[in-house]
C-alpha cells in the first residue's frame, strides 16, 4: 500500500492542478505556491493541513482520502479558502504565479522553496497591507536575501529553513568505492543555496582527501555542457549541491553522467525521481509543514504578527535513497556499504510503468507511514506544546538586538 501511495505523491503525471476557489470577502485565503509539483510540497501541505484541522480552519471532509494527495476542495462549508499554484520547474514561471494569486488578494501565502519566496517578496516589497507570506523547504535564506538573521526580515515574512548535513553527503561518494579520487559539482551562479552547497562540497571533499572540479552555470541549456566538462576532466563521480535549477535539470545532468557510467549524487531526495543515481539529504518530510502550520493557525486567530516571529531551523536526519532503475540502465552496481547505508530505493513499478519508492530502513518506514497514515493530531495534545514554539520564535527587542551584533560583527 505505501508502494502504490508513494508513486502518486511522487509522480508528476499523477497531479492535477485544483480548481481555483472564488474570493470570499467573509473567509480567510490562503495560497500555496511551489517551485515544484511533488516530495517536499506534498508532505508540507500534508502537515501544515495537518495543523490547520486540527485549529478548526480546515474540515476533515474537504480533503483527499488519501492525505499525500495535493487536493483539497474549499467548499461554501470551508472556514478558509485553499489554492495551491506550482511552477513545474518553470523558473520564469515564478512571477507570474505570484501576481495572480496577489490578484486574488491573499491573506497569506505560504510559499516552498527560496525562489519562489524571493518572487513573493519582490511582488510584496512595496505593497502598503501585503499579505503574510510564510515559507518552507528553503535552505539558506540568509545567503538568498530573503532575510539577513532569524529575527532581522522584512515584517510580514516568517518560516521554516531546512538545514542540509553536506558533510555527510560528501561522504557518499567513498562509500560507492573507497579508492575515489576526483569528483565533480555543478551549481547555479546565481542561487545563493547551490553556491553554498558547491562551496561546502569542495571543503569536505577536500578533507576527505578528494579533487573536486567545479562548474558554475547560469542557465538550464549550460547544463549538459557543463557535465560533459566534468567528464572530461576524468571526475568519478558528480556531487550536485541542493540547487533548484540542479534539481529542473537533473534529466539532462543524468542522462549526459549515464552514457559515461558517472554516477550523479544529489544533495536532495527528490532527485531520485529526475534520475540521479543516489540522492541524499533533509529528512524531516513533515517538520518544516507542521512549523508553517502552526504559524498559519496563529496567524488566522489574530494572535501571531510575522513581524515579531522568527525564523525556525530545521536540522533533520539526513536519508539517503539509492535508485535501482538508472543503476540498471547504466549497468551499475551499488556497494554492499551504500546499499546498507541507504534508508529507500526506487525502482520502476511494472504494472503503472512509473516510479516506485520503497522504504529499507525502519526510520524511512516510520516516516513514511506518518506521511500517508498517520491522523492529524488532536488539539488538546499538541496546543500547549504549539505555544512554546511560537513563544521560543518570539523576537524580543533584546533578540533583535544580539542579532544585528552579530551581523555587524560580521561586517566589521
Amino acid at each position: 500500500m505505501i508502494k502504490k501511495t508513494f508513486i502518486a505523491a511522487l509522480t508528476l503525471l499523477l497531479l492535477a492542478a485544483p480548481a481555483i476557489a472564488q474570493p470570499d470577502e467573509d473567509r480567510p485565503s490562503v495560497w500555496l505556491l511551489s517551485f515544484y509539483p511533488f516530495g517536499p510540497t506534498n508532505a508540507i501541505q500534508t502537515a501544515m493541513l495537518d495543523v490547520l484541522e486540527a485549529y478548526g480552519f480546515v474540515n476533515p471532509e474537504d480533503r483527499s482520502d488519501q492525505r499525500m494527495q495535493v487536493m483539497i476542495e474549499s467548499t461554501d462549508n470551508s472556514p478558509i479558502q485553499f489554492n495551491r499554484l506550482e511552477a513545474n520547474f518553470d523558473l520564469d514561471r515564478l512571477r507570474e504565479l505570484v501576481a495572480f494569486a496577489l490578484d486574488h488578494e491573499p491573506d497569506a501565502l505560504v510559499t516552498i522553496s527560496a525562489p519562489m519566496t524571493l518572487a513573493a517578496l519582490q511582488a510584496t516589497a512595496d505593497m502598503e497591507d501585503p499579505p503574510a507570506i510564510f515559507f518552507a523547504d528553503v535552505y539558506n535564506p540568509y545567503e538568498a536575501g530573503i532575510a539577513e538573521a532569524p529575527c532581522i526580515k522584512p515584517a510580514h515574512v516568517s518560516g521554516a529553513q531546512s538545514v542540509i548535513d553536506y558533510e555527510a553527503i560528501a561522504r557518499l561518494p567513498l562509500l560507492q568505492n573507497p579508492d575515489m579520487k576526483t569528483i565533480g559539482a555543478i551549481y547555479n551562479a546565481g542561487d545563493a543555496s547551490g553556491a553554498y552547497g558547491a562551496s561546502q562540497i569542495a571543503e569536505f571533499g577536500a578533507s576527505l582527501g578528494l579533487t573536486v572540479e567545479q562548474a558554475a552555470v547560469t542557465a538550464l541549456a549550460d547544463l549538459a555542457l557543463a557535465t560533459g566538462g566534468l567528464v572530461s576532466k576524468g571526475v568519478e563521480a558528480i556531487l550536485l549541491p541542493m540547487d533548484y535549477m540542479m534539481l529542473a535539470g537533473l534529466p539532462l545532468i543524468s542522462g549526459v553522467a549515464m552514457e559515461q557510467g558517472i554516477p550523479v549524487f544529489f544533495a536532495s531526495l527528490d532527485g531520485l525521481v529526475l534520475g540521479a543515481t543516489v540522492g541524499a539529504g533533509f529528512s524531516q518530510l513533515l517538520a518544516p509543514g507542521d512549523t508553517v502550520g502552526v504559524m498559519l493557525a496563529a496567524y488566522l486567530a489574530g494572535e501571531l504578527d510575522p513581524a515579531t516571529t522568527g525564523i525556525s531551523a530545521h536540522a533533520g536526519d539526513t536519508f539517503v535513497g539509492i535508485n535501482m532503475h538508472s543503476a540498471e540502465q547504466m549497468e551499475f552496481s551499488f556497494s554492499q556499504a551504500l546499499q546498507e547505508q541507504a534508508d529507500m530505493s526506487l525502482t520502476m513499478d511494472e504494472e503503472s510503468g512509473l516510479p516506485s519508492i520503497l522504504p529499507i530502513s525502519p526510520a524511512a518506514q516510520a516516516g513514511i507511514g506518518q506521511a500517508f497514515y498517520g491522523a492529524p493530531e488532536p488539539l488538546e495534545a499538541r496546543q500547549e506544546r504549539d505555544r512554546a514554539f511560537l513563544a521560543g520564535l518570539e523576537c524580543t527587542p533584546e533578540r533583535i538586538a544580539e542579532q544585528q551584533a552579530e551581523l555587524d560583527a560580521m561586517e566589521g
